[in-house]
């Protein structure tokens, strides 16, 4: 294998974890959006949108890392175009109870699953396996980089489902002394 093939393949095995970080930013909106006391109906249409969304994405990423390539890849350039609709919708339509955080990073990781998945849509039906070392090393850097920015988004999902009108978060104890 050559340095460039290396390269290229540590560079296009971690969208998968980008796909897991994204689709969990998703699915927390959307339930967030959906448990929301204030929720109005179309922010809960929206939540209900995104938690569906954010468990596909999930998936294909788990079904493209055990295939070793991309699956499905108009189904899920069409998933990601509609989870970004869909977030900055869920952002207009309930401003007060969704991170922007949370938003502007899940569309950050949901930009290279779309481009790895758009260039498989150009790219026709060839299907590139991958070195699996190489992927799997690609695949520890980008679940390290996604989890410095997925924790605190989902915290700030959470923040924010939870903010009281008075703007603070309520301490949540679960009767342990």
């Amino acid at each position: 294998m050559t340095t460039t093939t290396s390269a290229a393949t540590f560079t296009r095995s971690w969208p998968t974890a980008a796909a897991w970080g994204a689709g969990l930013i998703a699915a927390a909106l959307g339930a967030a959006a959906i448990v929301s006391a204030d929720a109005t109906v179309v922010s809960r249409g929206i939540g209900v949108l995104l938690f569906t969304l954010g468990l596909g994405v999930l998936a294909w990423g788990a079904v493209s890392l055990s295939r070793v390539r991309v699956v499905a890849p108009r189904a899920t350039l069409a998933a990601v175009l509609i989870s970004v609709v869909a977030m900055v919708a869920l952002l207009i339509a309930a401003p007060a109870r969704t991170s922007v955080f949370a938003v502007a990073v899940g569309i950050a990781l949901l930009v290279p699953v779309g481009a790895v998945n758009a260039v498989a849509v150009r790219r026709g039906p060839r299907a590139e396996r991958r070195d699996s070392r190489v992927g799997m090393i690609g695949l520890l850097v980008g679940a390290a980089i996604i989890a410095v920015l997925v924790t605190p988004a989902l915290a700030a999902t959470q923040d924010a489902a939870l903010l009281t009108d008075d703007g603070t978060v309520p301490v949540i104890d679960h009767g342990g002394h």
